[in-house]
């Protein structure tokens, strides 16, 4: 039993940096996938269709391993809950990152993505959810880990691929698109909005993801029907932009690879991953693991794509490392500070209580 127990743990320590670390890794082996299988005559809303309805099949068998016996029983509330859940962080947000590649370049989207541990930061201090403890050291650190690490990102990207100005350059032959009444507006703020768009709904959905675990405790079938919510959502809007039937061919070469890999593993497995470890460590844990999906990204594309690594590339991966690993180690000092403040409660309320049972057998 005290194996078990310690087994137990040690998981709950261990796996949520595992599990994350791992995510980014099937997240940056998809995007380096995605690279080189160039989906032709799909459209994007179609391609995340087919990617949410394998993963609602994935997913939903190994509830069906896993959770039948323990379940927790499906509300209205709850119900409602996870369709939330779908629409803000998979409907919405993927929708906008995916359409936004029309407009602008990989590159430039990239940019806007490293931003997310500070977004969830900044939104998880206005709902409460986080505190800023700049009287800490720890939380100092916290601050400077998570800066260090999007900044490192920063440098990984634009030292070895240009400035923010040419990516935006390079996203669209484009330059302005008509909105009616005389108006029209760069393609780059298109993209640029949609992207701001799909990052808010994504740190929105990390900071929802912790409440809704405490109140239905099973993961992989909250997974299951928050894909199976989405497939219905984007399979509308799907429905309404794609009405030729030519918009929803597969071929079955290496494109359903991709969509076989984008379904299984990075929308189902890493999605269920991070709601387990939102639930468990908290929504600003989960953002801060973000960057290294780019440095994972750059060390597939130099071994697999050939491209080389410059001083840029080594020099803000060391920085995304160290800024994890101080945001790591602060983090860890306050959950260290929390169990000896809860211990510290336990002990005063036993030296109390022994304290009356003495006054009382004096007199």
């Amino acid at each position: 039993m005290e194996i078990c127990c310690s087994l137990q743990s040690m998981a709950n320590k261990i796996g949520p940096h595992g599990s994350l670390i791992l995510v980014q890794i099937i997240t940056a082996s998809y995007v380096v996938l995605s690279k080189v299988i160039m989906v032709q005559g799909i459209s994007s809303t179609v391609f995340l269709v087919y990617q949410f309805i394998l993963a609602t099949l994935f997913m939903g068998f190994l509830a069906l391993i896993f959770e039948r016996k323990k379940m927790p029983p499906l509300t209205k509330q709850i119900l409602g809950g996870i369709f939330l859940l779908a629409l803000i962080g998979v409907t919405i947000a993927q929708i906008m990152l995916a359409t936004a590649l029309y407009f602008i370049s990989s590159t430039f989207e990239s940019s806007v993505l490293n931003m997310i541990p500070a977004i969830t930061f900044v939104l998880s201090l206005i709902t409460r959810q986080e505190k800023l403890q700049l009287h800490t050291l720890w939380g100092i650190g916290k601050i400077f880990g998570t800066l260090l690490s999007i900044s490192g990102a920063l440098v990984l990207m634009f030292w070895r691929g240009g400035s923010l100005t040419e990516a935006a350059k390079s996203s669209s032959p484009n330059n302005f698109i008509s909105i009616g009444m005389g108006m029209s507006v760069s393609t780059t703020t298109v993209g640029l909005v949609m992207v701001v768009i799909g990052v808010l709904a994504f740190s929105t959905w990390i900071l929802m993801l912790e409440p809704m675990t405490r109140r239905y405790p099973a993961e992989l079938s909250m997974t299951t029907i928050m894909f199976l919510f989405a497939t219905l959502q984007t399979g509308i809007v799907a429905i309404i932009l794609n009405r030729e039937a030519s918009q929803w061919q597969l071929k079955w070469d290496l494109e359903l690879l991709n969509i076989v890999v984008g379904g299984a593993l990075n929308s189902g497995l890493a999605n269920f991953f991070v709601a387990w470890c939102a639930g468990l460590k908290g929504p600003v844990f989960v953002a801060s693991f973000a960057p290294l999906g780019l440095l994972f990204t750059t060390i597939l594309e130099t071994i697999f794509l050939g491209q080389t690594m410059g001083t840029g590339s080594i020099f803000g991966s060391v920085m995304i490392i160290v800024g994890l690993y101080i945001y790591l180690l602060s983090k860890a000092q306050e959950e260290k500070y929390q169990i000896l403040i809860e211990a510290g409660d336990l002990d005063d309320q036993m030296t109390s209580s022994l304290l009356q049972n003495n006054q009382i057998q004096q007199c």
